[in-house]
């Protein structure tokens, strides 16, 4: 019989997020200066309260915004908490740039050596088409310069103004 394995999670909810019953944590030292809150509680609304206690941690961003996170990791400190959430974030934030910059709005395998052979291959497409238009800048006139998303826009779709084309056309030949 296999044992269940516990998922911990810590996420963001929405500021207007009903709090039951909440207990707030005892410290023996304050808080650092963007943590406003710890506390245990139950989520929900009258017949969709949750039926577990969550830890709930209210912090600051930088703008001075209050950001609720809730987890069911319960020994670490509000200031851990609040680090795995960005760090979490980070994660997020370079996935979307994945999609964005490298082409890859859906992965083709789910399993690691897929993801590692598709990301590895599209990152070195990018790092080379960034080498190659950084290359082109010094080069081209100055008329026919071009952000690097219009350059990958252009290329993708054989669109290039003529002085790139000749540009790629004098550089990238083979021997």
């Amino acid at each position: 019989m296999e044992q269940e394995q516990v998922q911990y999670f810590v996420i963001r909810v929405k500021n207007n997020t009903v709090l039951r019953e909440p207990v707030y944590r005892q410290r023996k030292r304050p808080y650092a200066h963007t943590i406003e809150q710890d506390m245990v509680c139950q989520l929900g609304k009258q017949k969709f309260i949750t039926q577990h206690k969550f830890r709930v941690v209210t912090l600051k961003d930088p703008q001075g915004n209050p950001i609720t996170l809730v987890t069911n990791l319960h020994r670490p400190s509000a200031e851990r908490i609040a680090e795995i959430y960005r760090q979490r974030w980070q994660i997020e934030v370079f996935f979307r740039w994945i999609k964005q910059h490298l082409n890859v709005p859906t992965l083709f395998g789910k399993t690691p050596n897929a993801v590692y052979g598709q990301l590895y291959t599209a990152l070195i497409v990018y790092v080379l088409l960034h080498y190659v238009y950084m290359q082109g800048m010094k080069q081209v006139h100055p008329h026919a310069r071009l952000s690097f998303a219009e350059f990958d826009r252009l290329i993708s779709f054989a669109a290039l103004p003529p002085e790139w084309v000749v540009y790629l056309a004098h550089h990238l030949t083979l021997p």
